[in-house]
């Protein structure tokens, strides 16, 4: 009785040995060589301080890999701000037809003069490794800006949030104590 139990614990000993171990960090079977492909975007030059700022995006990637965009908020004399990067999920993946956001401080907050002019760079990564092309989008703070309105082209992305983009260099701790 004591071998046959022995036999069997070796046995399985043996053959749990001889599998592979669990991946845990696997690459997205959609990885390939085909880079993203940022089709068109828009966004509002001016806005009104504390408005949200959207910024609306078409891509697609022929791999269906797209991994996320990257966003870099600089302004003038200010440096940049770290990378948001707006992971994308589901069908987004092959072709994005969307916006992406990013609040603003209320003038209260700050003067004009302290932010000056921003602007953003962004691109698309894939799962490969693949980067769309750059563009840079530029925003302006003025008070009398009228409300955005969406284009009609830009209709159905006004549907479909994207994500969030990380404005650090617009918070009320590097801008200065409010008036």
């Amino acid at each position: 009785m004591f071998r046959k139990i022995f036999f069997a614990i070796l046995v399985a000993t043996f053959m749990g040995g001889c599998q592979k171990p669990p991946m845990f960090v696997q690459e997205h079977p959609g990885a390939k060589g085909q880079p993203p492909e940022l089709l068109d975007y828009y966004a509002a030059k001016e806005i009104r301080p504390g408005e949200p700022w959207n910024v609306y995006i078409k891509a697609k990637d022929i791999d269906g890999d797209m991994k996320y965009i990257v966003v870099t908020l600089s302004g003038e004399g200010e440096g940049s701000s770290p990378n948001s990067e707006i992971w994308l999920k589901g069908a987004n993946r092959a072709e994005c037809d969307g916006y992406i956001f990013m609040n603003t401080p209320p003038l209260g907050m700050t003067t004009l003069s302290i932010i000056g002019n921003l602007k953003i760079n962004m691109f698309i990564r894939d799962w490969a490794g693949g980067k769309s092309k750059t563009v840079t989008l530029p925003l302006v703070f003025n008070e009398s800006a009228p409300p955005e309105e969406v284009p009609a082209n830009w209709q159905k992305a006004a549907n479909n949030k994207l994500g969030y983009i990380n404005n650090t260099l617009l918070t009320v701790d590097q801008l200065g104590p409010l008036e």
